[in-house]
C-alpha cells in the first residue's frame, strides 16, 4: 500500500525519509482549536488521529501517517504561539526549567478500518535564558508554527542544557518509535480463543496452530480479534482489537478503576473461575519447576478467602501527578510499552478498606500545601513517595505512614486534628524518610509523629501488636484459616522451630498445643514485636532469636525438633539455608509460601534429600489478584522407602 504523510511540516517530511523511501504528502484539514482535551498525551494523540483520518477518509487504499507535537510544562499544554509577545512569554516561562515534548502518532487505513496510535515523550531542560537571547531568536521569525515557540534545531546549545529521550521527537517525529509502529501496523490480525491465563502478569493466553499468543486485556474464554504486535520464535504478544465473543465467566468489575490500576486484575472474572485458574497454575508450576506430578489426594481444593473485598490489612499507595499531586496505585504493566511507574489516581480501593476514601483527601491536601512534588522513581526526582495504611480488620485500629525523600522539614501542625475528625480509627501517625532509588518503602529513618506506637489485631483468641515496619499476613481473616491448618498439623507437645517467623504470629497461634517453640527472624523489629506479643498473650513457651537463618541454625546449638515451620520471603529458601536444614534431619516440615515458583524449586531440592510433599493446601488470601498462599506438609522419608 502507498504511504501518505498527513502534514504540512517540512521537518516531518525530512525525518520520514529516514523511515520510508517513497510517500506522498497531503495537508490535513483539522481545526486543532476544537480539540477539548486537557491531558497533554491525550491531546497529542487525538490531534494526530484527526489528522490521519482527515486525509485517510478521502484516500482509500493508502496508509496515512500523522503526528502532532506539543510542549507540556507543569501539566499544562503549550501550543504554537500566535504572535511575538506570546512566544516571548512562553520562552520566559520555560527558561531554567525542564519541560516535556510529546508527539502523538496515528497510522490509519480506511479499507481495513485499522487505526494504531502511540506517543513518545522527551524531556528538555533549558538553561537560564536572557531576554536578549530570546529576542534575538524570535527576530528570525521561526517560532510561529512551533510548539512551545521554538525549533530545537534552531536554538541548539544556546538554550538547551540537556535532552532526555529522542532528539527527533523534539524536532517533530520520533523515528524509532514510528518504525516500531509501522512494523506493528503491518502485523496480521487473528481470531483466537483465550484458553488460559499467564501468571503473574494475568495476560490471556491463546493458541493459533500451536503458536502461543499472550493477550493483555483479554480474559479466560474470551474469543478475540488481536493484532500481533511483537513476536518471538514460539510465541507473540497481541493487542485486543475486538472482543468477538465475551467469556461466559465475565462479570462487571466492582471497582471504577479496574483495568488501568495495577492493584488487581481478576475483578471481571467470577470468583470460582479465579480459584480454578489459580489451582491449575499451582499444579502446572509444581510439575514444571518442582518435577512433581501431584495426585488428587495430595492437593486440596483452594480454601477461599472469607472476604472478597476489603480484605487487605495493609496497602502502599503512591503519590503521583504532574500538574497537581494525587494518590493512587501504579498502572498495569504492558509488554508493549516501557514501564514508567506512572501512578493511576484512585478515589477508593475495594481490596483494602473504606478508610482510604476518608483519609486520602486529607493527605493529598496536606501534601499540596507543602508545595513539594511527588517522587518519580523513573526520573529519580521529587519528594512525596507513599502513603502506607495498616488496619486491624478484627479490631478496627488503623495506622497511617507518610513516606518521603529526606532533606526537607515537614510541619504536621493541623494534620492530626483533621485525621481525628474524619478517621478516629487511626491511632498513630508516622513519617518515614526513604532515599532508596527503587520504588520500595524502606524504613531508613522513622519519626513517630502522634498517637500510639503500634496498633493491635486479633486472630483467633490472640492479640497481636503491629509496628509500622513489622511483617503481618495481609489478609487477617484468611490468615486465621491458614494458621488453624498449621495448628492441626502440629502434634501435642511437639518441639517446633519457626524460621522467618516475623512477629511470631504462627508461633503464638500454636503455643497452647506445641511444647517448646523457637522462632528466628532477621528483622530486629519483628523479634521485638514477637516478644511483646508473647507477653501480652501470657505465653511462656516461645523463645525468639534475631539473625539470618543461615547463620543461627549453623552456629547455635538449638537441639532436636519434631516440626520445622518455614515462612520465607518470595525468594524462598537460600541454597545454604536449605542444606543446613536438611542436616538437622527434622522429620516434619511445614512450608508456608506466597510464591508457587520458589516453593516448587525448594520442594524439588528437598525431594533429592529424602523429603516428600505429602499434602498441599492452597489458600486464596489475595482475591482478584494473581497471588496465592500455599501450605505444604513435607515429611522425611523412611530409609526403607
Amino acid at each position: 500500500m502507498k504511504y501518505i504523510l498527513s502534514s504540512s511540516s517540512p521537518r516531518r517530511k525530512e525525518l520520514l525519509k529516514r523511515v520510508i523511501d517513497d510517500f506522498e504528502i497531503v495537508e490535513p484539514d483539522v481545526d486543532e482549536e476544537k480539540i477539548k482535551e486537557n491531558d497533554p498525551i491525550k491531546y497529542a494523540v487525538t490531534a494526530a488521529t484527526l489528522k490521519a483520518k482527515s486525509v485517510g477518509e478521502k484516500r482509500s487504499g493508502c496508509i496515512v501517517l500523522a503526528a502532532d507535537t506539543i510542549v507540556s510544562y507543569k501539566g499544562k499544554i503549550i501550543g504554537k504561539p500566535q504572535n511575538y509577545q506570546e512566544a516571548m512569554n512562553i520562552l520566559k516561562e520555560l527558561s531554567g526549567t525542564e519541560h516535556k515534548v510529546i508527539t502523538g502518532i496515528a497510522i490509519y487505513n480506511k479499507d481495513k478500518n485499522k487505526l494504531l496510535t502511540g506517543y513518545d515523550i522527551s524531556y528538555v531542560k533549558f538553561k537560564n535564558i536572557s531576554e536578549e537571547d530570546i529576542k534575538e531568536y524570535l527576530e528570525k521569525n521561526e517560532f510561529k508554527d512551533k510548539a512551545g515557540g521554538y525549533a530545537i534545531q534552531e536554538i541548539g546549545d544556546k538554550f538547551v542544557e540537556k535532552i532526555k529521550g529522542s532528539y527527533e521527537n523534539v524536532v517533530g517525529l520520533p523515528i524509532q518509535k514510528l518504525k516500531k509502529m509501522i512494523e506493528e501496523f503491518e502485523m496480521p490480525e487473528i481470531e483466537i480463543e483465550i484458553s488460559d491465563i499467564a501468571f503473574p502478569n494475568n495476560w490471556g493466553v491463546g493458541k493459533k496452530e500451536n503458536f502461543v499468543v499472550f493477550v493483555p486485556g483479554a480474559t479466560y474464554k474470551d474469543v478475540v480479534k488481536v493484532r500481533i504486535k511483537k513476536g518471538e520464535k514460539s510465541f507473540s504478544y497481541g493487542e485486543v482489537v475486538e472482543i468477538l465473543s465475551p467469556s461466559p465467566y465475565r462479570k462487571q468489575a466492582e471497582c471504577p478503576h479496574f483495568g488501568i490500576c495495577g492493584g488487581c486484575s481478576f475483578q471481571n472474572l467470577q470468583y470460582q473461575i479465579q480459584l480454578s485458574l489459580k489451582f491449575n497454575y499451582i499444579k502446572k508450576t509444581l510439575e514444571k519447576i518442582g518435577g512433581i506430578d501431584i495426585g488428587k489426594g495430595e492437593i486440596s481444593e483452594i480454601v477461599p478467602s472469607p472476604c472478597l473485598y476489603f480484605y487487605r490489612n495493609k496497602m502502599e499507595f503512591s503519590f503521583g501527578g504532574d500538574k497537581e499531586i494525587y494518590l493512587g496505585l501504579r498502572e498495569r504493566n504492558s509488554p508493549f510499552e516501557k514501564y514508567t511507574w506512572k501512578v493511576v489516581s484512585i478515589e477508593k480501593c475495594l481490596i483494602f478498606s473504606p478508610l482510604y476514601e476518608k483519609i486520602s483527601p486529607i493527605i493529598i491536601e496536606f501534601a499540596k500545601k507543602t508545595g513539594l512534588p511527588p517522587y518519580n522513581p523513573y526520573k529519580k526526582e521529587g519528594f512525596f513517595r507513599h502513603l502506607v495504611l495498616r488496619e486491624g480488620k478484627n479490631t478496627g485500629e488503623a495506622m497511617a505512614i507518610i513516606v518521603t525523600k529526606s532533606g526537607k522539614d515537614i510541619d504536621f501542625t493541623g494534620l492530626v486534628e483533621k485525621i481525628n475528625d474524619v478517621a478516629p480509627e487511626i491511632k498513630c501517625l508516622y513519617w518515614v524518610e526513604n532515599d532508596q532509588l527503587s520504588d520500595v518503602v524502606s524504613f531508613e529513618k522513622k519519626h513517630h509523629i502522634w498517637g500510639e506506637t503500634k496498633i493491635e489485631e486479633k486472630i483467633g483468641d490472640f492479640k497481636f501488636k503491629i509496628a509500622p515496619n513489622s511483617f503481618f499476613q495481609p489478609n487477617s481473616k484468611g490468615a486465621e484459616l491458614l494458621y488453624s491448618e498449621i495448628y492441626n498439623n502440629i502434634g501435642e507437645g511437639e518441639r517446633v522451630l519457626g524460621l522467618y517467623c516475623g512477629t511470631g504470629t504462627i508461633e503464638v497461634f500454636i503455643s497452647n498445643k506445641a511444647g517448646e517453640i523457637i522462632g528466628i527472624d532477621s528483622e530486629e523489629i519483628n523479634i521485638l514485636v514477637a516478644e511483646e506479643n508473647c507477653q501480652n498473650n501470657k505465653i511462656k513457651n516461645c523463645k525468639f532469636y534475631c539473625g539470618r537463618v543461615e547463620k543461627i541454625i549453623g552456629n547455635k546449638n538449638l537441639g532436636n525438633f519434631d516440626t520445622l515451620i518455614v515462612d520465607p520471603p518470595r525468594s524462598g529458601l537460600t541454597n545454604k539455608a536449605l542444606m543446613k536444614l536438611v542436616k538437622m534431619e527434622i522429620p516434619k516440615l511445614i512450608y508456608v509460601s506466597c510464591n508457587v515458583s520458589t516453593f516448587s524449586r525448594d520442594i524439588n531440592l528437598l525431594s533429592k534429600e529424602g523429603y516428600k510433599l505429602e499434602k498441599l493446601i492452597p489458600f486464596d488470601l489475595f482475591p482478584h489478584t494473581p497471588h496465592i498462599e500455599i501450605l505444604g506438609i513435607i515429611k522425611k522419608r523412611s530409609p526403607l522407602c
